[in-house]
Formats: structure tokens, sequence, C-alpha cells
């Protein structure tokens, strides 16, 4: 990879210090990371109570070496999440023609930079293909899969594009609508009913009770038929599930994996959806749901006096 261009890494950063800490410095552990010029966006406080926390995030940003470059861009008013990832990718996408994206909690391994760039290079006019993740569903990996593999699936877990798929980025959900009324169509949007992705975005565009560029972005690539290329085993983990974030404050059940400590040398030939993968991706789903299940008719028959109502809130981590 002597010769390849580098991809800038864009990171996200708002009021947590330690996990911004814990990211930049996996990311100087990846090999290329010399070769990276490294953006990071700052956002300013929402409430005061955050500002001392952000400011100890930036202190530390500022003293961040390790990298070709390193670029920190502190926001003077708080721009949320949702704008602030869809604003800083669209400056530096257009800037660079492709780009890599992390947020603060997202904790990638050794040959994270060389797979994403890799793959950056390979896919770069497959129009097919919408993104590049390090990410993966399987934890410590599937041994019926291949080193790498499409998905009809978006993983905002890290990811990567390029500047002609971003522009297809539609922040008006244009259509979103028709999951109301088309009932093969949220089946579909909905990875074959296993996943809740109509509820997400409902929740985005009609009641707006969430802020989530993420997915609007699952909507593009949905719309335009597209995939995104993940690897077999991790090559990011998050960390974000310890309560100290603003969107995922809770722990939940997401389950750590151990980061491929290696090179992945093979890519699919081309971008279309790899038949094993979305065959053990809907039975992971299966499983999952089916385990759920189980746990909540356990908790209600012990539980008898919450009602169902109320089982369904404790397990969504609100208060009763």
């Amino acid at each position: 990879m002597s010769e390849m261009v580098y991809a800038p890494v864009v990171l996200f950063t708002y009021n947590r210090p330690i996990h911004t800490k814990r990211t930049v410095e996996a990311l100087k552990q990846n090999v290329g990371a010399d070769k990276t010029i490294l953006y990071v966006y700052s956002d300013a406080p929402r409430k005061e109570e955050a500002r001392t926390a952000v400011e100890e995030t930036r202190a530390y940003l500022h003293k961040v070496t390790g990298f070709r470059e390193v670029i920190v861009t502190t926001r003077e008013e708080n721009f949320g999440l949702a704008k602030s990832i869809i604003t800083g990718t669209t400056e530096v996408i257009n800037k660079h023609k492709r780009a890599i994206i992390l947020e603060d909690d997202l904790i990638t391994g050794k040959y994270f930079l060389q797979y994403m760039n890799e793959a950056l290079e390979h896919y770069q006019d497959d129009k097919k293909v919408f993104s590049i993740t390090g990410y993966s569903h399987f934890p410590e990996g599937n041994k019926k899969l291949p080193e790498s593999y499409f998905l009809k699936v978006f993983s905002s877990w890290s990811w990567a594009t390029w500047e002609d798929r971003w522009a297809l980025f539609d922040p008006d959900a244009t259509g979103w609508q028709q999951v109301k009324t088309d009932v093969d169509l949220a089946y579909r949007f909905n990875y074959e009913g296993r996943q809740y992705n109509t509820n997400m975005l409902l929740d985005q565009m009609e009641s707006h009770t969430i802020d989530s560029w993420a997915i609007r972005a699952y909507w593009t690539q949905f719309r335009h038929d597209m995939v995104t290329l993940f690897p077999n085993k991790r090559l990011v983990d998050n960390e974000g599930f310890d309560g100290s974030g603003v969107h995922c404050n809770t722990k939940g059940d997401y389950l750590a994996g151990t980061l491929l400590e290696e090179p992945i040398t093979m890519f699919p030939s081309e971008g279309v959806e790899t038949t094993e993968a979305r065959e053990e991706m809907l039975a992971q789903l299966d499983a999952k749901k089916a385990a759920y299940k189980r746990f909540l008719i356990r908790h209600y028959l012990t539980h008898p006096a919450e009602g169902a109502k109320k089982v369904m809130e404790k397990l969504r981590g609100k208060k009763n």
C-alpha cells in the first residue's frame, strides 16, 4: 500500500474525553495512521453541564499527534449528532472525494485503515456499493462466510464511502410515507421482517422523536438497491454501551467481539449481496428475536402484576 492514497478519517466527538482518547489511541496504532489526515469535529455543549467534558475533550484533541495531519473543528453552537455528521462528512468528502467516518466510542483494530482503504480503492467504480464498514454482526466471525462479504444492510459503526455515493444521501428520506401503506416494501426494508427499520424511519420523519442520520442513510441505500461491504470478523468494536452516550445511553444486548489482528486479503468480485451472508444474517436475527420473546414470556410469568405494557417498557430501558 505504499502508493495508496489514504482516505481521510473524520471523527465526531462530543462530551466523552475518555472514550475519545481510547478511539484516537487505537486509531494511532493502525497500519497507515501516519499517512492519514484526521479531521475531528467537536460539537458544542447542548447543556451547560456538558461544558466541562466538552472542554476536556477539546484539550486532548488539540494535543493529538501520530497522523499525517490533525485538523480539529470546534463548533460554537450545538449541532447534534445527525447535523454534525451530515455537515462534516459532506465538507471532507467534497474535498477529498472519499472518507472514513468514526464516532467517539469506536475502537479499531490494527488493520482497520488498511482494509477500509483497500476496499475504497477496489470498489470505487462499482456503483452498487454504497459503503464499507469495519463492523461485523458476528462478534467472533462466522465460519461459514468468507473474509468479507456484501449485505443489503447499512452500518453506522464505522463506514466509508465516495463522493458520488454520498451525493445520493437523502436527508428528506423521499418516499418514506410508503412504509405505512406498502406492506411488501416495509417487509423488505425491515430485512424480511427481522428488523425494526420502519419504526425508526417513522420516528425520524413523522413523529420526530429521534434525530438519526443513519436511518436516512439506510433508506438511501435501500431505495437505490445497493450494498455495504462487511468483514467476517470485526475490525471495530463499540464501547458506547456503558451509559455515557447521548443516543446509546443504556446497556443493551450488544455483544463485544475480538478484533481481527491480521489483514483481510479477500474481497468479493462485485457489489452483489452475498447469498450465504444473507442466510446467516437472517438466521441470527431469527435467533435473537426468539430469545427476546422467551425472555419476555419468562419475565411476564414471574411478574404478572406488571402487565405486558410495563414489561415492554422495562425491557426497553424506560422508567416505570
